[in-house]
Order: structure tokens, then sequence, then C-alpha cells
């Protein structure tokens, strides 16, 4: 075989792809340092499998790939392809041309490929393993290889003896086998893990699968004689519940029969009720026909003298209107007179204010040249204020000494009026209270007959909603006590199960029996603790049959306990003597792990309820067992505990201690201990509160009924009460009519003489103001005066010159004031007259329009007098009584007819009530017939899952009852002393046995395998030491001989440092150069040193030739004449070895055949250039 070509594309420095053909004998590759020479050996090694970026110059593999220089970008891959020629299949490849290529990607993807074919790195590496041309083997020296020769270890030296003698497949066939054989020990040990926990299962449930197969033999029977008496019990009902239906059919028609007949006279007494209210109301209104007319013969017999003194009255009070009317006529006139004289005097005095205005203006225009003008034009503007407030002063003045002349004139009206006041409000005080008491007696009657009437429809309302209430609730006491009694009935059958121990095995309950006559006794486990409903499954499932573990006090009663039971043959028990038992706690490390733990719901100790005295008990069973919500949290769980405790879910999945895995569903029939006791106690939980609702509904059914009559005998008394009342409201209402009448004659009478009186008080509020106005003025007229004065004072210090014109301006302005004034006074006189002649006027037209009502109201009591005689009043009086006295006869005969037919209903209603109980017990006797039915069925469904025809064909019929139950009661008795059977066992007693068996085969199997592992690693071991030797003593013989050569004589030779152990034994190197004593290699100098690892190197390719072998500037460090050695020796290696050599020595190249340069002509960038020694030769000497 020979290395024929390498071409390298984006490896390291070689970015362009470069190939290089390799001929055969010595190619030598020359060029200055970095040019990228070992580039190309580790492009070779890398193609051919290493995995080391590191042994490559890198600190990570995809360093490899061409990083790029400051022209060229880096590349995404590199290639490297290499052929070999292996016409003579030195290779194991059927191919005479073998190509292998591996690419790098920059994302780190990898590709290999043998002849252009997909393949693994491991395909490449066994192709080319034991043929000394490996990534590691002795023909692939890269630089500082020499150096690890002789540097190294001597065990680690053996490596190279080891690829030379092909036992490196014996190597990896021994790990093969060693890492088989490790899990081959590791699957025996899990299986004998499993096999030892089946063990413990087996026997118990084969026992338990024998128990469980009898169970089910004496099930069947019971089950097929349980099934006879409940088609029995429902045959038999059915019987009697047919003879109930006829009864209950007889019973409804003599209830529809009464039904009707209580509605025909309820009818009837409605009738005659509605009789009786059109007689009491035709009673009624002939009362206040009676009422009204001796009311009105009694006012016509009063309105006669009322009428005399009315008159009288009248005639007065118009001559003193009349007497009025003419005095304010004559004030009227006189007023007028004087107006007319004011509106002469308003024109004089217009006119004598407009001359002195002229004369005032012709002065001031004289006087426009002062310099005290701003002074004067202040005074005048006070002057002028001054000026006003006077005439507003004189004009409220006259005002009110008008208003004085007035108010004398007006008190003597005040008196008289007073008078007149006092007397009508006498008069009206009286009769408003007659009124308002008539009133009051009226709202407080009518509020309370609208009352009475609201709460004769409540009863109504109540008596009819009482009795549907009454209906509704007593049926729903029937349907609530059904279901009751069947809650109780299968509480009572669990109760007497949990009684008799029913569940537990034999023994248990033998020993239960014997705790009254045993002291220390304190129960089975089920019994002494307290599981929360939501833990039921998981810690029944914890304990499983320790549940029935017995708890004693001490050891002592346990032994005598068994010994009891040895006696009397009565079965196997557990005991748990708490004086002899151990706390059970997790380890630090599980404890440690517990806060990690995802689903964690507790440690399965801490989830139950116990006494104090029996604390120890959970701890023992349960203080290493841990409760997770989920399987699949479990599963994490019991991996981060490494498997050291149990696990068990809350649906009852269990993952064992080291790994073991139980779960799956059960039968929904079979129910654990604990979860009777969950079951009794949910039961009787909801048997309490149906009792107490049955009791609630029960006293609301009375109360309902009681409500009913109560309302009934309050609705007949409260309907007679109305009526009394509503015949004295009619009265009062005539009453309240007539005074309303007289209070509103004196009222109108009251409101003229308090308008007149008004007139007065207007006046004298006028005077009042007026008076206050007038002091408010003074005040104001003061203070101008005082102000004016200080400013005159001031202006006549600055100039006396101007003093006779201001002396006249202000005689002038004080004439003009006081002629303003009088002309204000006048005026102001003028609208007083005016006012009064106003309200004069208006006061007349009151006067006569008085005068006028009082002819009319004398006109109006002639008229009513006159409409009512006296005599027709008593003759109406003598047709109602006489029409009064029929009406009540037609009244009593028909309230004795009510009270015949209301007896006749009461008498009805008894009956019928009679009869509906009679029909109520009936069907309640159906509905318990009918419940029994019912319960029956489903058991058939339920327990069964049969109907009533289904199961026909399994009864039997020649049997009696007697013997039936007496069977029966055995059987019972039988399946009750078999206790809790896990039906399940037989299944699981086939499944464990089946696996139990599979895992002993496997057990056997994995045995075998592991003595025949144990047998190949040794012969592996035997052939591979054989080998091992026989190489390494020729390797030795060959070592001394090349020495003599390459030192020119000396001696050397090669030992093992451990002879015994052939296998891991070291290789040690002696040398003794010329005129040296023989040493270790570690004591030559360094030229020695390389030198005798060649030595080392030629002398193994003496022993195992290499198609190629590539060296890498090992005889760097050889003297000129150790070159020249060194190339001569390889030229007797050239028929037999291609050789590869990077060397920059001269002596090298002279012995190569073909030259390649290796240069970098752009930076970072490597080119090859060949020159072949013959023809270059061969040019020169043409």
């Amino acid at each position: 075989m020979k290395l024929r070509t390498i071409e390298i594309s984006g490896f390291k420095s070689f970015a362009d792809k470069t190939k290089i053909d390799f001929k055969d004998g010595i190619t030598g590759i020359v060029g200055p340092n970095g040019s990228g020479k070992s580039n190309i050996i580790e492009a070779v090694r890398w193609v051919m499998g290493e995995t080391s970026a590191k042994s490559l110059r890198g600190g990570k593999m995809p360093d490899v790939i061409f990083s790029g220089t400051e022209k060229r970008k880096p590349l995404a891959r590199a290639s490297v392809t290499i052929i070999f020629d292996n016409s003579d299949h030195f290779l194991d490849s059927k191919f005479d041309e073998v190509m292998v290529t591996r690419r790098l990607f920059r994302n780190g993807e990898s590709q290999y490929e043998i002849n252009k074919q997909e393949c693994r790195l491991r395909d490449v590496l066994n192709l080319f393993i034991d043929t000394g041309l490996g990534r590691e083997s002795f023909s692939i020296i890269s630089q500082g290889r020499v150096e690890s020769i002789f540097n190294s270890k001597p065990e680690e030296r053996r490596a190279i003896i080891e690829e030379a003698a092909g036992v490196l497949e014996y190597k990896q066939d021994k790990k093969r086998a060693e890492k088989e054989l490790e899990k081959t020990s590791g699957y025996l040990e899990r299986v004998n893990d499993l096999t030892v926990e089946l063990e413990k299962q087996v026997q118990p449930l084969e026992q338990q699968a024998a128990v469980a197969k009898d169970y089910l033999e004496q099930k069947k029977r019971f089950d097929i004689l349980d099934q006879t008496k409940l088609v029995r019990t429902i045959d038999g009902n059915s019987v009697i519940q047919a003879q109930l239906e006829t009864e209950r059919q007889q019973l409804k028609e003599q209830l529809s029969e009464l039904t009707t007949r209580s509605a025909t006279l309820s009818e009837q007494r409605s009738q005659i009720k509605e009789t009786i209210n059109a007689q009491t109301k035709q009673k009624d209104q002939t009362q206040m026909e009676l009422v009204r007319l001796n009311r009105l013969e009694e006012q016509l017999k009063g309105e006669k003298d009322l009428q005399a003194e009315r008159r009288k009255f009248a005639e007065q009070e118009k001559l003193r209107l009349e007497k009025e009317k003419n005095e304010i006529q004559t004030q009227i006139d006189k007023s007028t007179r004087e107006r007319s004289e004011l509106r002469e005097r308003l024109t004089q005095l217009s006119k004598r204010i407009a001359e002195k205005n002229e004369a005032l203006k012709l002065i001031r225009e004289n006087d426009k040249e002062h310099q005290e003008q701003k002074l004067k034009q202040e005074i005048e503007n006070l002057r002028a204020d001054y000026v006003e407030n006077l005439q507003s002063l004189t004009t409220l003045k006259n005002q009110y000494n008008f208003n004085l002349q007035d108010q004398q004139r007006d008190e003597q009206q005040r008196s008289k009026i007073t008078l007149d006041i006092a007397t009508l409000e006498q008069q009206l005080e009286n009769h408003h209270a007659t009124q308002k008491g008539c009133q009051a007696a009226f709202l407080e009657l009518d509020a309370v007959i609208k009352q009475r009437a609201t709460r004769i429809k409540e009863l109504t309302i109540q008596q009819d909603q009482s009795r549907t209430d009454y209906e509704q609730q007593r049926q729903q006491w029937l349907d609530g006590s059904n279901v009751a009694h069947r809650v109780e009935s299968k509480l009572e059958a669990l109760t007497n199960l949990k009684n008799e121990h029913t569940g537990f095995y034999q023994g248990v309950r033998s020993v239960l029996k014997q705790k009254s006559k045993f002291k220390g006794i304190v129960g089975p486990v089920a019994e002494i603790i307290d599981v929360p409903e939501a833990y039921t499954v998981a810690i029944e499932t914890a304990l499983g049959n320790q549940v029935q573990n017995v708890v004693v006090e001490t050891d002592q009663v346990a032994k005598e306990m068994i010994e009891f039971l040895k006696q009397n043959r009565q079965g196997r028990v557990t005991f748990l003597p708490k004086n002899a038992l151990k706390l059970r706690q997790l380890t630090s490390a599980v404890q440690n792990e517990l806060e990690r733990l995802s689903g964690l719901v507790g440690v399965a100790s801490d989830l139950i309820k116990t006494e104090p005295q029996n604390r120890i008990i959970g701890q023992y069973l349960l203080g290493t067992t841990l409760i997770i919500d989920t399987l699949e949290n479990a599963v994490v769980a019991s991996q981060k505990i490494s498997r050291r405790n149990r696990i068990i879910t809350l649906e009852g999945d269990v993952i064992g201690i080291g790994g073991t895995m139980t779960g799956g569903a059960t039968r929904k029939n079979t129910t654990g201990v604990l979860q009777q006791d969950q079951e009794i106690k949910k039961l009787k939980s909801q048997f309490d509160t149906m009792q107490q609702q049955l009791e609630q509904k029960e006293l609301q059914v009375q109360k309902t009924l009681s409500v009913g009559k109560d309302a009934q005998s309050k609705l007949q008394k409260i309907t007679k009460e109305q009526q009394i009342d509503q015949q004295q409201l009619s009265e009062l209402a005539n009453q309240r009519a007539l005074e309303e009448e007289r209070i509103k004659e004196l009222e109108r009478r009251r409101k003229a003489i308090q308008f007149e009186l008004s007139q007065i008080d207007d006046e004298e509020n006028h005077s009042s103001n007026l008076q206050g106005k007038i002091a408010e003025i003074e005040a104001k007229v003061k203070e101008i005066k005082t102000a004016t004065e200080k400013k005159q004072s001031t202006l006549a210090t600055l100039t006396d010159d101007a003093g006779e014109r201001q002396n006249q301006i202000t005689n002038l302005n004080v004439e003009l004031a006081q002629l303003k004034e009088q002309l204000s006074q006048q005026k102001q006189r003028l609208e007083d007259l005016e006012g009064v002649v106003g309200r004069s006027k208006q006061q007349l037209k009151d006067y006569e329009a008085q005068i006028t009502n009082l002819h009319h109201d004398e006109r109006l009591s002639d008229s009513n007098v006159n409409h009512y005689s006296l005599k027709e009043v008593q003759k109406q009086l003598l047709d109602s009584n006489h029409r009064s006295e029929k009406i009540q006869e037609k009244l009593q005969l028909s309230q004795v007819q009510q009270d015949q037919v209301t007896a006749d209903y009461e008498i009805a209603q008894q009956n019928l009530n009679q009869v509906g109980s009679q029909l109520n017990d009936v069907e309640r006797q159906q509905s318990l017939n009918q419940n029994r039915i019912e319960i029956a069925v489903d058991r058939l469904s339920e327990e069964y899952g049969q109907t009533i025809e289904s199961v026909q064909k399994n009864v039997l019929t020649k049997i009696t009852d007697e013997q039936l139950d007496r069977e029966l009661k055995l059987l019972k008795r039988g399946l009750t002393e078999l206790g809790t059977v896990n039906l399940g066992a037989i299944d699981e007693y086939e499944r464990v046995s089946s696996r139990y068996n599979f895992l002993n085969e496997q057990r056997k199997d994995l045995m075998d395998s592991k003595q025949q592992l144990d047998q190949s690693i040794a012969e592996i071991d035997q052939e591979a030491g054989q080998r091992f030797k026989q190489t390494f003593d020729q390797v030795a013989t060959e070592f001394a001989q090349v020495f003599v050569k390459m030192f020119g004589g000396g001696k050397a030779k090669l030992e093992l440092t451990d002879p015994e152990h052939i296998l891991t034994t070291g290789i040690e190197i002696k040398a003794q150069p010329p005129g040296k004593k023989l040493q270790r290699l570690s004591l030559l100098s360094g030229g020695e040193k390389s030198l005798t690892a060649i030595t080392l190197l030629f002398a193994i390719l003496q022993v195992k030739p290499v198609p190629f072998c590539i060296l890498d500037e090992v005889e760097a460090a050889f003297d000129d004449a150790n070159v020249d050695r060194f190339a001569r020796y390889l030229k007797t290696f050239r028929d037999t070895t291609q050789f590869i050599i990077i060397t920059h020595r001269k002596g090298t190249m002279m012995e190569a055949d073909v030259l390649y340069g290796v240069t970098m002509q752009e930076s970072g960038v490597s080119k090859m250039v060949s020159v072949s020694i013959d023809e270059a030769e061969q040019r020169e000497l043409v």
C-alpha cells in the first residue's frame, strides 16, 4: 500500500485547494519557519481520525478552519482528502484505491467519507487499526513526538510496542467486553433485587389467591341466594302494592264525593254571605237615611230661630256699612277738591323754580375766572346734597303728619273691627272644635277600616297559602323520610359490619374479642388512626395489610396473645408492642431534599391523627413514607432522593425502594378498612343532617297547619268588626259635612273684616317707616352741614372778594331748595291724596259687596227654609223606620240559614280530612312498600347488574324461605370470617409468579453471560500479552543491532519494568554510546536521546514495516554526522516504506527523491512548489 495523494482545502493556512502527489521513496518537504509545513502532517493525522484539537495546536476543533487574513475572509469549512493505493489490500477494504475524506464546518458539524460514502468516525478509526498507520501510531512522528518517547514514563512507552504488536484491537475488544460486563452486572444486581422483592410477595399472594378463590365460590352461591330473596321481596311487595292500590282508589272516590259535597256547601255559604252583605248594606243605607232625616228635622227646627237672629244681625250690619260708605264718599269728595288745589300750586311753584335757576345760572357764569373754582364746586355739591336731603326730609315730615291724621280716624274703626273679629273667632273656634272632633274620629275609624280591609285580604291570602304550603311540605316530608330510611339502612349495615370487625382476618377478630379479658390490647391500627378523607387511598395503600396489625402496650401482651392464638388455632396476627417499637425517621439527606420536591403532600406519619400515647405507631409504620400528589412528580422525587424511600401518590400508586413501581386500578366494589370507616362517617353525617331536616320539616308542617286555622278564625272575627265600623263611619261623615258648611260661612265673614283691618295696619307700618327715614335723613343733613361749614371756612381764608357773589348764590340756592322742597311736598301730598282716594274707592266697593252678600244670604236662608218642610221630613222618617224593620227581619233569616250551612260545611270538612288522612296513610304505606321494591331493584341493578326479568333464570324455586334465610346467614358468616379478601390476588399472584419465574430465567441468562464475558476478557488478555511479548522481544533484538549501526558502536537494550504483569508493564530504554557506560535514556545528552529514539523507530520498522512513514523534523537536534547516518539509514527502507520528511537539514534533503517547497507568497496563505531530484539532475547533465 502506498500514500498517493492528499488534497487540502481550508485547513489551517491552506486556504486554497492544494493537491500533493506522493511517489515511492523519500519525499522531502522544506520551507521557512511558519510557512505551514507541519500543517501538512497535521492534515494527514486529522483526516485519519484525530479528535484532539490540542494535539493539532488548537484550542478547539473549529480552529483548524482557515481563519482569514487582512486580505481574505475566513472560510466556512475545512476539508482534507487522502488517497491510498490499496492494490495489495493492506487495508481491510475490497477496493484497490481507498479515499478517506473529512470535512468540518464552522458550526461544529463534521462529515466523514470512505470512497465518497458517508460514514462514522469509528469506521475511519477501524480502517487503520493495528496497521501501524493510526493517528497515534509510530508511523507518524510529529514535532515533539521524539522528545515524548524519551521523556515519557515507561508505562506510556508501551503504546508504541502495542501498536506494532497489533494489540489495540484486542484492547478495544476488551474495553467493549468490560463495558458489557459492567452493564450485565448492573442488570444482574437489579434482577436480584427484584427477585428478592418478588419472593416476599409470592407466598402471601398465593395464600391470598387461595382465600380469594374460596371467597368467590361462596360469594357466587350467596349472590344466587340473595338474588332469589330480592326477587321474592319484589314479588311479595308487588302483591301488597296491588291491594293498597285498590284501597287507595276506593278512598279517592270517597274523597272526591266529599270534596264535591264540601264545594257545594261552600258555594251555598258564599251565596248566603253575599245575600247577608247586600242586606246589611241596605240596612246601613236605611240607617244613614234615618240619621240624615233626624238631623234635618233638628236643623229645620233650629233654623227657624237662627234665621231670625241672622236677619237682625244683617240689618244692623247693613246700617253700619251704609254709614261707613257715606263717610268714605264724603272723604273722597274732600280729597278730590284738595287734589285740584294742589295741582294749581304745583304749577306756580314750578314757574318760580325756573326763574331762580335762571338767576343762579347768570351769577355762576360771571364767576368763571375765580381761582378757587374747585373748592367751590365741592361746596356746591355738598349744598346740593344738603338741599336734596332737606327736601326729602320735608316731604317725609309732611307724609308723617298726614298719616297721623289718618291714624286717629282709623283707631275708631279698629276698635269696632276688633270686637267683630273676637265674636267671629269664638264662633269659629267652637265649630272648628266640633268639626275637628268629627274629622279625627272619621280618620281614625277610616284608618281602622282600611287597615282591617288589608288585614282581611292578608288573612284570606294566608289561609289559601297555608293550605298550599301544607300539602307541599307534607309531600316533601314523605320524600325526605324515604331517602333517610334508605341511608339509615345502609348505615346500619355498614355499622354492623364494623362492629363485627368484618374485613379483618380471623386471627385479628379473635384477638379483638378477647380485648375485655386481656389487658394491654389497644386495638387494630385501622381503629387507632384517623385519616383525612383526601389521604385515605394513599394511607391505606401505604399500610397495606398493616392496617390489621394489632397494637398492644407491651411485648409481654403480644406473647400472651400469640400463645392464645396457637392454643385455639385462630390464625396469625402481627402485633405492634409500643414499648418495643423504635421511631422511624427520614435521613438528613432526604429531609434536606424535601423542600425541593414538587408536589410533596407530606410525610405519611404527619398526615394522620392519633392519640398522643399512640403517636409512635404512626411514626413506626409511616415515618419514612412520602406522599406525593401525582405519579409524574413521584417518579422525579424518587430519583432525587436516590430511591431510598417508598413514595405513595394520592391515587395509590407506589414507587418502592430501589425504584419498583406499583399502580393501576382497583374494582369499584373493593373497599378497604379505612375507606369503610370514611363511608360510615359520611353516611352518619348525612343521616344526622337528614334527621334534623325531617324534624324541621315536621315542625314546619304543624306550624303551617296551625297558621291556617288561626287565619280562618281571625278572618271571621275581623269581618264582623268591619261591618259595625263601616256604619259608624257613615254617621261621622254626615256630621263632618254639616260642620264644614257652617265654618265656611264664618270664614268668609272673618276674611272681609280682616282685609279692612290689614289696611289700617298698613297705614301704621307706613308711619313707622317714615319716622325711621326722617331720623336717618336728619342725621345726614347735619353731617352735610358740618362738612359744608368746614369747606366754607377754608374758602374764606383764600378770598374775600367772592363773598358777596357767594352770598347771592347761597341765598338763591336756599330759595331754590325751599321752592323745590315745597314743590316736592305738594307732589307728595298729591300722591298721598291719590292713594287715599284710590283706597277709599276700593273700600267703598268692598262695603257695597258686603251689603250685596248680606242680601244674598237673606234670600238663601229663606230659600233653604222653604225647601224643606218639617212635616215632609217627619213623614219620610216614618217610611224609613218601617223599611228598616223589614230589612232587619230578612237579615236575621239569612243569618240562621248561614249558621245551618256552616255547620253542614264543617261536618263535611271533618269527613274530608278523615278520608284524606286515611288516603295519606295508604299512600305512605304504598311509598314505603314501593321503596322496598325500588331498594331491591336497585340492589339487583347496582350490586348484580341484573333486572327483574333477567334474574328470573337464576332464581331458586325449590328452596323455602326459611332454608333460604338460614343458608344466607351461614354464607354471610363464612364470608365475614374470611375478612377483607384481596380479589385481585388471583390475577396478581399469576402476574407476580410469572414475573418471578421470568426474572429467575433472566438471572440465569445474565449469570451465563457474565461468565462468558469473564472468559472472553481472560482470552483477550492472554492473546494480547503473548503478542506484546513476542513483538517486544523482536523489537528489543532489532533495537540493539540498529543502535550499533546508528552510533557506530556501543550497545543498547530494552527492558520490561514488570515482566510478571505483561499487560501493564512499562518499557525502560538503556543505552551505552561508544566510550560511555550503560545507562538509562534520561541520562543521555539531547542529541543522544533523539538518535536513540529514532533508533527505536527504525527497530520497530524492521519488525513491522509500514507502507508509509511521516517524520516532522525528527533530526533537528542531530549534528551533521548523525544527520548523514540518519539519512543513509533511511535508504535501507526505501523498498518497503514510503517516507515523507519535513526537514531543514541539508543531509536529509540530499537523500530525498522529491522535494516540496512550502511558501507564503501571500501572508497567511501556504502554497506548494515541487521539484523532482532525478529530473533536476538529468536536466543538469544535459
